[in-house]
């Protein structure tokens, strides 16, 4: 079978946070869209650092549905005008836990846009969420065109048609006259304010609507009763907006992700006890000290008469105040859930999307965590989690405009599918979580494709892709420890350097030494290699962590397709 080919001249691009703008940028530098359409539901750019100082009230407990449908807006307060305010997890005092040389799309550099917004004003080298948004603000400048503001897609429907048709019989009947199918998309908005109703079919969708809108809450036993019980003891992080709810109160915080370590460390000063229940160990004493919470095990049942919980090693804590789960979020795509379908629909075995969603941990029949394999004109940007985000959304948008515009070819759509079965093989239930450094990796291969592939002389016309240099990959290594001693001087670093990292060209040497005595020491003590490698070098506070120097399945596929 042929590889894919596309006649797409229309492209609706769906949210304007950092995912979309990237998107925006490289689909209108490929020169060959006619159309381009980015809806975004909100009034401003930045999507999740669109910040809303009012959480919804709305809590679901528990909550382990990917269909579940996303809390409503928030309303003008006081019969107010304007447009409504969508919540996000942003709380008050983020300071992201990225560098801000590493944070930044590779084309804007995040200092020259704070100098420039506050000339003389340091610049933490871990930036509060206000530099982010004000960042995506100034990103978004080129293409605020495209945008439109206040726009909510509440779906996204398949029309597929064969290319042609031939006419046969009296009574005007018609067959095929091919298999060969195109694809369009046709999508249906509404105002925010107005609720006005607009119906557009365009050529390709690029999906960027990030994925921290619905929230997970296991299902842990007497959950419900509990809340019943008890209404406003358990929320989500999604809520947390301050430490001020918690000052003198008794608290479980569940997860120690980084929300949940990030939380932790700021209640940490007004909570009477603070607990940390978590599956797998902190990895050091170092990340225990930051937030200084007591770390248990997870959560068995809540007790309703205790007004407490049963840890899975049998203890039980009592009289708690307050449950903040650190649990994270489920992959969701609301507006590609159909309602019932029509007769007509149902019975329509060309058009349908098939199953996308299964437990919410991973969206599934996608190609490279972008394309989805049976419609490609259909296409996701950044699905993959613990990874440097601007990065790797410019990799992928880079790769997706040239793809549509035929200078990029996708493998036959028997590639693709093996793809998925060796994936699914290699990365297990936690599809879209990816290993610590292949993010690096991931958009080097893109750019060598692009820039240095078999069809470079078509793919190098448009925006170029980013490249991680050799000191790009150094500070993604010692990002995370760089952060909790960010923390620990009180967030006013404005470089690495006050930290006590320098770089070094021969780092990976030193890395290698590292890892070998981590590796030792595993051996001699008989703990689990991962974690005993993590934990020796923070103790030893060498400013490495392992990097897994194996492209990811993702990364092999776009660099040999």
């Amino acid at each position: 079978m042929t590889t894919p080919r596309f006649a797409v001249r229309s492209v609706a691009i769906i949210g304007a946070g950092s995912s979309g703008l990237t998107a925006a940028r490289y689909i209108q530098e490929q020169g060959v869209y006619d159309r381009v359409v980015v809806y975004e539901q909100r009034s401003e750019v930045g999507g999740i650092w669109n910040y809303s100082s009012r959480p919804t009230d709305e809590e679901h407990i528990p909550q382990e549905s990917p269909y579940f449908r996303p809390d409503a807006p928030l309303q003008p307060e006081d019969g107010k005008t304007g447009a409504p305010e969508f919540s996000t997890a942003t709380y008050d005092e983020l300071y992201v836990n990225i560098p801000h040389h590493l944070m930044g799309f590779t084309d804007m550099a995040i200092r020259d846009v704070h100098e420039a917004n506050h000339p003389g004003e340091p610049l933490p080298i871990y930036p509060h969420r206000r530099t982010i948004a004000e960042y995506l603000i100034s990103y978004s400048q080129d293409v605020r065109h495209l945008i439109r503001f206040n726009t909510k897609v509440d779906n996204v429907r398949l029309l597929r048609r064969p290319r042609n048709w031939q006419r046969i019989g009296t009574n005007g009947a018609t067959t095929r006259a091919t298999d060969d199918y195109v694809d369009s998309w046709e999508i249906h908005s509404s105002d925010t304010r107005s609720g006005t109703p607009t119906v557009e079919t365009f050529d390709a969708v690029l999906v960027a609507q990030g994925h921290y809108d619905i929230t997970y809450v296991p299902a842990i036993a007497n959950i419900e009763a509990f809340d019943e019980a008890y209404p406003g003891t358990l929320t989500h992080s999604k809520r947390y907006r301050n430490p001020a709810p918690f000052r003198g109160k008794k608290v479980i915080v569940v997860g120690s992700s980084a929300s949940g370590l990030d939380i932790s460390t700021q209640i940490k000063t007004v909570t009477k006890e603070l607990y940390m229940s978590v599956r797998t160990p902190v990895i050091s004493d170092l990340f225990k000290k930051l937030t200084g919470a007591e770390e248990v095990p997870p959560i068995q049942e809540f007790l309703v008469e205790e007004r407490g919980v049963r840890l899975t090693d049998g203890r039980v804590l009592r009289d708690i105040d307050a449950v903040i789960f650190g649990t994270g979020y489920l992959f969701s795509l609301p507006f590609l859930q159909q309602a019932k379908p029509t007769e007509a629909e149902a019975q329509d075995t060309v058009n349908g999307l098939g199953a996308m969603l299964s437990n919410g941990r991973r969206i599934h029949r996608l190609y490279d965590d972008m394309f989805h394999i049976d419609h490609p004109t259909l296409a996701f940007l950044c699905l993959p989690m613990m990874v440097v985000p601007y990065s790797l959304t410019q990799a992928q948008a880079a790769v997706v405009s040239r793809v549509w515009a035929n200078t990029l070819d996708l493998p036959t759509t028997e590639e693709m599918n093996e793809w998925e079965r060796e994936a699914e093989k290699v990365r297990g239930p936690t599809f879209h979580k990816w290993k610590h450094n292949d993010d690096g990796v991931y958009i080097n291969a893109c750019y060598e494709r692009i820039m240095h592939g078999p069809q470079s002389a078509t793919a190098r016309a448009g925006k170029e892709p980013p490249h991680w240099d050799d000191r790009l990959v150094w500070m993604r290594a010692i990002t995370l420890f760089g952060k909790v001693k960010f923390e620990e001087g009180g967030q006013k670093a404005t470089s690495l350097q006050e930290l006590g990292y320098f770089y070094e060209e021969n780092w990976k040497e030193k890395q290698a030494e590292a890892e070998a005595a981590a590796a030792a020491a595993a051996a001699a003590t008989s703990i689990a290699k991962d974690n005993t490698l993590v934990a020796a070098n923070v103790a030893k506070d060498v400013p490495t962590v392992a990097i897994n120097v194996t492209a990811p399945i993702a990364a092999v596929a776009v660099s040999g397709a």
